[in-house]
């Protein structure tokens, strides 16, 4: 199991650095060179591997698009639940944040009050989006 996972991740590494050194673009309108034109070619780059091992499997693209079209309802309710929930551990590190500086103020290499200000109003902030979009319906 070691093996695969250190074989998947030099093999993600790689493609990485690949689509890094490159940054050339697969969508029209994005710069060639740019930071985001590097990760646009990682993802390419990814999803070529994965349809280049999904051929030489025997299977069919067409049929693989149309199976994971019928289970898009499904797939798009998990992808909901998993933001929902990394949603709720940003509001908790918020919370959690806050009130180590608050209850921090009077320790000795505690941050000064603008520092205190500044990082409360930041979480207050990144708080409320994240508690908004968990209360959004689903």
């Amino acid at each position: 199991m070691g093996f695969l996972l250190t074989f998947l991740r030099s093999g993600f590494a790689g493609l990485w650095r690949i689509a890094n050194f490159w940054r050339i673009s697969p969508l029209e309108g994005v710069r060639t060179g740019s930071p985001l034109a590097g990760a646009l070619l990682f993802l390419f780059l990814v999803f070529f591997v994965i349809g280049i091992v999904l051929v030489s499997l025997g299977f069919d693209l067409n049929e693989v698009d149309r199976w994971l079209d019928a289970q898009g309802g499904w797939l798009d309710f998990l992808g909901r639940v998993i933001i929902r929930i990394i949603l709720v551990f940003v509001l908790l590190m918020c919370v959690a944040i806050a009130a180590t500086m608050l209850f921090a103020r009077g320790a000795e290499g505690a941050p000064g009050w603008l520092a205190t200000i500044g990082a409360l109003l930041l979480c207050l902030l990144v708080g409320y989006c994240s508690a908004v979009n968990i209360a959004a319906p689903l």
